[in-house]
């Protein structure tokens, strides 16, 4: 048989076990571990069960379920004899779980093997000056669960799903034990105790009501009026714990720098009150930002970039001495107070004013140009003539006598 390495954990299949100790079988007359039980125990094995139950305690067991063996620990470590130690103060016996190497017979699947280390180890039968006694351990173990004691007093999946529908059965039965009677009651009552045709009607009506009232209902949907709808400060608060969050994931982190994304659709995607929603505004948000900024880390610094829409905003935040020198410059400008504001404004608009009365006097003076080489007889010569016939000979006439008299 190969050497074995032996694990202890607190509970079981937990995430962390620790090693206890590299075992190498020992012969005995008594419990010999032979060249066919080579392959029934695995290279690995960890104790993450414990018990005071009856099938663990050592007495004299059934051969053909349980075999025995003795091991040596081989390590440098010398933690079996505390392990054994703690066993028996506590009057626990510690086993695990493995698979067996041998398949079902029936099924062909591989069952599940238990190894069993006693609380009560016996007395090593060969006296041996090579060997130290708290070196020595006596283990059990047992290549089906399910002929032991902790297999059987398990129930198997099949005797609970019988069991559950035992228990849903019951209450059908009695209703339907319940509504019989009554609806026999109803129809001797109702024709004396002789049975027509009215009271079979009259039966079958009040059966079909009783049924109809053991029909679960189904479940009535949310109305809209009673969803709970989402405030302002609650958005606010959960922003603020978002960007917490990423800023303390930024500072444990080797990066420099961080962004921060601000979108008024996506955080205000839940709320339905436009009143709570007018509340929530982009530079609220900012405001947030650069308040986290500062509680987390002062000397860090926060930037504001804009986004590529009206209602998103980009955060980028630097720690120190990680800030570009033309962010640095942008910032050290500073915003002008409201009355330098108002002053520039007005000068932009008097310029402007300007301009345009420079304009409209330039075209003015080209409409006079223009009018000066321009003759009468160009006039109207797109206008359209309205006369009539007559009047345009009677016209013509008209000038043909005066240029005679002249």
């Amino acid at each position: 048989m190969n050497e074995i390495t032996l694990n202890c954990a607190d509970a079981p299949n937990a995430a962390i076990a620790n090693f206890l100790a590299t075992l190498q079988p020992v012969s005995t007359p008594s419990a010999a571990c032979t060249d066919n039980d080579e392959e029934d125990l695995p290279f690995e094995i960890t104790l993450d069960r414990y018990t005071r139950d009856p099938w663990s305690v050592l007495e004299p067991s059934n051969e053909k379920i349980w075999k025995s063996c003795w091991f040596q620990s081989i390590d440098d470590k010398k933690r079996l004899p505390g392990f054994l130690k703690f066993l028996t103060n506590r009057k626990k016996a510690a086993f695990g779980l493995f698979q067996s190497p041998h398949p079902d017979e029936v099924t062909g699947d591989l069952n599940t093997a238990v190894f069993l280390v006693p609380y009560q180890q016996p007395i090593f039968p060969i006296d041996s000056q090579d060997r130290s006694k708290s070196d020595l351990i006596f283990v059990k173990y047992c290549l089906d669960e399910r002929l032991t004691e902790a297999g059987q007093s398990k129930p198997k999946p099949k005797q609970i799903m019988q069991a559950q529908q035992q228990k849903m059965q019951r209450p059908n039965r009695q209703s339907q034990k319940q509504s019989s009677s009554t609806s026999a009651t109803a129809k001797g009552a109702i024709c004396g105790g002789r049975s027509g045709l009215l009271g079979n009607l009259l039966g079958a009506t009040q059966r079909t009501n009783q049924h109809l009232d053991t029909v679960p209902a189904r479940k009535k949907e949310k109305q809209i009026s009673q969803i709970d709808t989402l405030s302002s400060g609650q958005v606010v608060n959960k922003f603020r714990e978002k960007v917490e969050q990423i800023l303390k994931d930024f500072g444990s982190s080797k990066k420099t720098e961080v962004m921060i994304s601000i979108s008024m659709a996506d955080i205000t995607r839940e709320m339905t009150s436009m009143e709570e929603k007018a509340k929530v505004s982009l530079k609220v948000l900012e405001f947030v930002v650069n308040e986290a900024v500062e509680e987390i880390n002062e000397e860090w610094t926060p930037y504001k970039e804009p986004g590529e829409f009206m209602d998103e905003a980009n955060v980028v935040v630097y720690k120190a001495g990680c800030c570009p020198p033309e962010v640095m410059e942008d910032l050290n400008r500073g915003e002008l107070p409201d009355e330098v504001k108002q002053e520039q404004r007005a000068m932009r608009e008097a310029r402007e004013r300007e301009v345009q009365k420079k304009l409209r006097m330039l075209e003015e003076k080209n409409q006079k140009n223009a009018s000066k080489h321009v003759g009468a007889s160009m006039l109207n010569t797109a206008k359209r003539d309205r006369r009539s016939i007559e009047e345009i000979q009677n016209d013509m006439v008209d000038g043909q006598k005066k240029a005679k008299i002249e």
